[in-house]
């Protein structure tokens, strides 16, 4: 069995002012509960905690996912795992993301699900499970048109072939995934759902499974809201759990219908407040300059290695604050602020949202969310809201 360390920040300090990522547990829960409201109760959850739960972080999170135990965590590799075990979580996990030899014990030795992608996983995984005496679950991912990992069609008879020798394996699961699930005149969906239950079809009648007993899924956030035909036995929704859309035009076509909230409120402190003479230099490359008589600025301690992207610069302002001159890795210089007890709130009332920053860094908000730095502190709030 791995012995392994956590990695998780710790601040020593008694009051801490360096900033901080508050993830409001109410904006959770309303998520879930609408999630639920759409799917039906009959629809199992899923919810993805890879990259550190979408940047949330696994271990402030998971008092919340204790309360309301969705029937699985997911995760993008046995790593990811063997963390969400540590932080206490004793129910299902599902691994999709593929794994290497090396890290196959994982699955045994922390009750995780593996998902076979390639054919050589079927004989690893069963191997280890022999020599361990157990029958380890596995979920199937087909690959119907994402053209990422899974089991190509064409190599759905061999993997049958293979799992029908593979007595110490047993399939609990298949699952696919959307291209274009944001795209809900697209073809390639109803193409992708058509492919998928045929060779689940194929796949449960040849293994003489009991259907009841496999947990077919293949929706993500989009797909829950857009494509209730990809509901089936089991949804997957990320980033609208956690109340973010891909980018502002989505939120603002979609939020009447679907109210997804957000759930994070990003504040910082300045570190300096300094007085500018007019004509002064501010940040890196020069590219803004002091135009008034004098300008209070505030240094807040955080930067592009904290996750604020370097597109914000000049171009954005948190609660009529301007960001002002080039993001740095660790500082940012924002307009306007006087004293050292002003905060500013980057994320929350007053700023603008997630999607927002994706929208000026040319992304999407998944890419935002995760890069947010691992010396930002991070505090679920419990039965509160974003302030």
């Amino acid at each position: 069995m791995h012995t392994l360390s956590l990695n998780k920040t710790a601040y020593p300090f008694k009051e801490n002012r360096y900033p901080v990522l508050e993830i409001s547990e109410k904006a959770l829960n309303d998520n879930f509960g609408l999630i639920k409201k759409i799917t039906g109760s009959n629809v199992k959850i899923l919810i993805p905690v890879k990259a550190n739960a979408y940047g949330c972080g696994i271990s402030e999170m998971m008092p919340f996912f204790q309360k309301v135990k969705p029937e699985y965590l997911g995760v993008a590799n046995p790593y990811e795992g063997y963390l969400v075990r540590q932080y206490g979580w004793k129910g299902k996990i599902l691994n999709m993301g593929g794994f290497f030899d090396e890290t196959a014990d994982y699955f045994t030795d922390y009750d995780i699900i593996p998902s076979i992608t390639d054919l050589w996983q079927i004989e690893t995984l069963n191997q280890i499970a022999k020599r361990n005496d157990k029958q380890t679950e596995i979920h199937i991912k087909l690959d119907c048109g994402m053209g990422r990992i899974g089991i190509l069609p064409e190599d759905v008879s061999a993997m049958i072939s293979l799992l029908k020798e593979s007595v110490n394996l047993k399939v609990t699961g298949i699952f696919t995934h959307f291209p274009s699930s944001n795209d809900i005149d697209a073809e390639s969906n109803k193409k992708i759902m058509i492919n998928f239950m045929e060779y689940s079809g194929k796949i449960i009648d040849t293994l003489k499974l009991v259907r009841r007993e496999v947990v077919l899924h293949s929706a993500n956030s989009y797909s829950v809201m857009l494509n209730p035909d990809s509901h089936l036995d089991m949804v997957r929704p990320g980033l609208c759990f956690y109340g973010y859309f891909y980018n502002t035009s989505d939120r603002d076509h979609l939020y009447a219908e679907f109210p997804f909230e957000p759930c994070l409120s990003l504040t910082a402190n300045p570190i300096s407040i300094r007085h500018l003479p007019q004509g002064h230099n501010i940040s890196y490359g020069e590219t803004c300059h002091v135009t008034d008589d004098s300008l209070s600025v505030g240094v807040l301690p955080l930067g592009y290695a904290d996750g604020i992207p370097r597109h914000l610069s000049n171009n954005i302002s948190f609660q009529g604050h301007p960001l002002l001159g080039r993001v740095t890795m660790d500082q940012i210089i924002i307009g306007g602020l006087t004293r050292l007890s002003d905060s500013v709130k980057l994320l929350g009332t007053g700023s603008p949202p997630l999607e927002r920053w994706a929208d000026l860094a040319s992304t999407v908000s998944y890419e935002i969310m995760v890069r947010f730095g691992e010396r930002i502190q991070r505090k679920l709030i419990l039965d509160g809201s974003i302030t």
